[in-house]
């Protein structure tokens, strides 16, 4: 009977020690380990690397795939972003086309097409990507920060985004679609012109504009929300307005205005639904069956039948505060709003600033 004997293990060679450069200026560039520039790097075309990216300085390029973990202290300007770890910007961040996080090996690979390449004998093409030593090193260390986040101290802007881990911006997020930020999404304001779909937290510290759905598990706006329909597994809580053209829902928590709160379709909310001012939901407003409905909270009474009122297309039970009135629409309330001609205390602030920085 012939013994069973445990074969060693595949011996990984060592990495290469990282490519270093005061500036960088090229028509392409490549490696397998990691990079460190100390100064501005300037790529025609692609700039690849297997592992750790570091910049001090700005950086532009029309593509740039980065397996490991992207440091830029400066500004980023390029066409598309794939990046298999963390990026970090000490500046601002604009992308004319896709912005993705949380790429593998073996997915940039073959965006390359570097699994079409003629391969020497034992090779593998994710080694053309990748040096072995860095891609164990990939696998086995922990990603300080997150795995696939996205940290930046001054706005981003770009056409899609798909953000495999948090999303944190010091400045404004700018972008045609959000089609996924797996963690929560935080920014000094955000617009998008298509979808938006967070997995976390979207919080803004002014307002959120979403042109098509917005959803996400919990929403916190210091601002007002404006989108085509907004559906939300946590609580919708906004200091100003609460705005959607189609459906707004909270599967599980509240839904809480400073002002007011309209739609042209459903409101449902699992649990309360205070405003200060009006609440309107055309085709039907829901609580849940042991909470209830609040308007017009930071008015007197005597204003309640024209600025705190509650209309749906019958009068929803459970009415805590405000008067119901039949037939109001969201255009109603836009109207009104128009004729609004004094601003908040953080309105006025912020208006102050933007005043100051145009100076």
């Amino acid at each position: 009977m012939s013994k069973l004997t445990k074969s060693a293990p595949a011996s990984v060679p060592d990495a290469p020690e990282p490519f270093q450069a005061t500036r960088l200026k090229r028509k392409q560039f490549s490696s397998t380990g990691d990079v460190h520039i100390q100064g501005d790097v300037t790529i025609t075309t692609q700039l690849i690397v297997g592992g750790d990216l570091l910049i001090d300085g700005d950086l532009i390029a029309e593509e740039v795939f980065c397996l490991g973990k992207l440091t830029v202290t400066g500004d980023l300007q390029v066409q598309s972003l794939y990046i298999g770890q963390t990026l970090d910007a000490g500046g601002n961040i604009d992308v004319e086309f896709l912005v993705k996080t949380g790429c593998n090996a073996e997915w940039m690979a073959r965006v390359l097409e570097l699994d079409q390449r003629r391969l020497k004998e034992g090779e593998s093409f994710i080694d053309l990507l990748v040096h072995p030593a860095i891609l164990d090193r990939h696998q086995h260390n922990d990603v300080f920060g997150g795995f696939g986040d996205i940290q930046g101290l001054g706005y981003l802007s770009c056409s899609d985004l798909d953000c495999h881990g948090n999303l944190q911006l010091d400045d404004d997020l700018e972008a045609s679609e959000v089609q996924f930020v797996g963690g929560h999404l935080s920014a000094s304001a955000i617009h998008v012109a298509g979808d938006c779909n967070c997995q976390g937290e979207v919080f803004s510290e002014t307002n959120i504009e979403v042109e098509g759905s917005l959803f996400a598990g919990e929403i916190v706006c210091q601002g007002n929300v404006s989108a085509g329909a907004i559906g939300s597994q946590g609580d919708i809580s906004a200091w100003g307005s609460i705005r959607a053209k189609g459906e707004l829902s909270s599967l599980f928590g509240e839904i809480h205005a400073g002002r007011w709160i309209a739609t042209a379709a459903t409101l449902y909310a699992a649990k309360y639904i205070k405003a200060g001012e009006s609440v309107v939901g055309e085709k039907g407003i829901h609580c849940g069956k042991d909470y209830g409905i609040f308007a017009g909270s930071t008015l007197p009474r005597s204003a309640w039948a024209t600025q705190g009122l509650i209309s749906a297309d019958s009068k929803p039970r459970l009415i805590l505060s405000g008067e119901f009135v039949a037939d109001k629409k969201l255009r109603h309330i836009d109207a009104l709003e128009k004729k609004r001609d004094k601003e908040l205390d953080w309105e006025i602030a912020r208006r102050v600033k933007r005043e100051m920085l145009a100076e």
